[in-house]
C-alpha cells in the first residue's frame, strides 16, 4: 500500500481498512479478556456484553428495558434537534447575511458556547424540574450554539460573486437569501446538522442521568444501573449502543447529504 502523502483512497480500499481496524480492535479486546490478561471489571468480554444487554431486555424481575430505552432516547435527540434546527438555523443565515446581525450576537453567542454542558445542569433543574423538559432543553442548550456558529460560516462562505452578480440584476435582500446564500450554504448547514446529532448524543447520557429512573426510561438510566450494581457488560453494553446509534444517524445524514446536495 502506497502511504503517499494526503492520498485519496477508492471507496472500496477506504471500507476495507475500515472493516481491518475493527476487526483488529475485536481480536485485541478477545486476546485481552478472554485470555485473562485484564479484570472484567475493567474491560467486560464481548460475551459479557452481550449477556449484560439480554438482562436489560429479558429480566424476569422488570419489563423489558433496552428497546424502550432506546426509543426514548433516539426521540428525546429528534425533539432536541428539531428545536436547534428550527431556531438556530434562522439565526445562523441572518448572523451570516447581515453584520450588523453577526456584530450585535458575536460575542454573546461564543461566550455561550464557552459554558461547560456540566455547568448548565443546576441552571436547568432550577428553570424547568427534573422532568422531561428538562433533559430536552439541555440537549437543546449544548447544540444551539454550535449550529448557529457553524450556519452563520456556512452563509459566510458563499462565494461573493454569486452575491454581487444577484444584486447587479436586480434581485431584493430576501431573493438572494432564499435564492443565493440558502442555496449555496445548504450543503454545509446540513453537515451542521449531523454536527449537532452527533453532540447530543454525547451529552444524552447526562441529560438522563437527571431524575434518572425507570418512568423516565432512557440510556442514561440503564448506564446508571450498570454503574451502580457494578456490572461493566452493561456499562460498555450501553455505550456501545449510543455509539452504534449515533454513527448510523450519522451515515443516514451524511448519505443524504452526499445523494440529495452535493454541490
Amino acid at each position: 500500500m502506497n502511504f503517499a502523502v494526503r492520498e485519496r483512497l477508492s471507496p472500496r480500499a477506504d471500507l476495507f481498512i475500515g472493516v481491518a481496524g475493527i476487526v483488529s480492535l475485536a481480536l485485541v479486546w478477545c486476546t485481552l479478556t478472554y485470555g485473562g490478561y485484564v479484570k472484567p471489571l475493567f474491560l467486560p468480554t464481548p460475551s459479557g456484553i452481550w449477556e449484560g444487554m439480554l438482562d436489560f431486555q429479558r429480566n424476569p424481575n422488570h419489563p423489558p428495558w433496552l428497546v424502550p430505552a432506546v426509543f426514548r432516547s433516539f426521540w428525546r435527540v429528534l425533539k432536541s434537534l428539531f428545536l436547534v434546527v428550527l431556531i438556530g438555523v434562522p439565526i445562523g443565515v441572518l448572523m451570516g447575511t447581515f453584520t450588523p446581525v453577526e456584530a450585535f450576537l458575536r460575542k454573546i453567542v461564543n461566550g455561550a458556547k464557552s459554558v461547560p454542558a456540566t455547568g448548565l445542569v443546576g441552571l436547568i433543574v432550577l428553570w424547568f424540574s427534573i422532568e422531561e423538559r428538562a433533559k430536552i432543553v439541555y440537549l437543546f442548550l449544548g447544540a444551539i450554539f454550535y449550529m448557529i456558529i457553524l450556519v452563520r460560516n456556512a452563509v459566510a462562505a458563499v462565494n461573493e460573486d454569486y452575491v454581487r452578480v444577484a444584486l447587479d440584476i436586480g434581485a431584493r435582500r430576501s431573493q438572494v437569501i432564499w435564492r443565493v446564500l440558502l442555496p449555496g450554504a445548504l450543503p454545509q448547514i446540513w453537515n451542521a446538522i449531523a454536527v449537532c446529532n452527533g453532540i447530543m448524543w454525547t451529552y444524552i447520557l447526562l441529560a438522563e442521568f437527571i431524575n434518572s429512573n425507570e418512568e423516565q426510561l432512557g440510556l442514561g438510566y440503564l448506564l446508571y444501573i450498570g454503574s451502580r450494581t457494578q456490572e461493566s457488560g452493561k456499562v460498555f453494553g450501553t455505550l456501545i449502543v449510543i455509539a452504534t446509534i449515533s454513527s448510523l444517524t450519522d451515515f443516514v445524514l451524511q448519505w443524504t447529504r452526499k445523494r440529495f446536495l452535493n454541490w
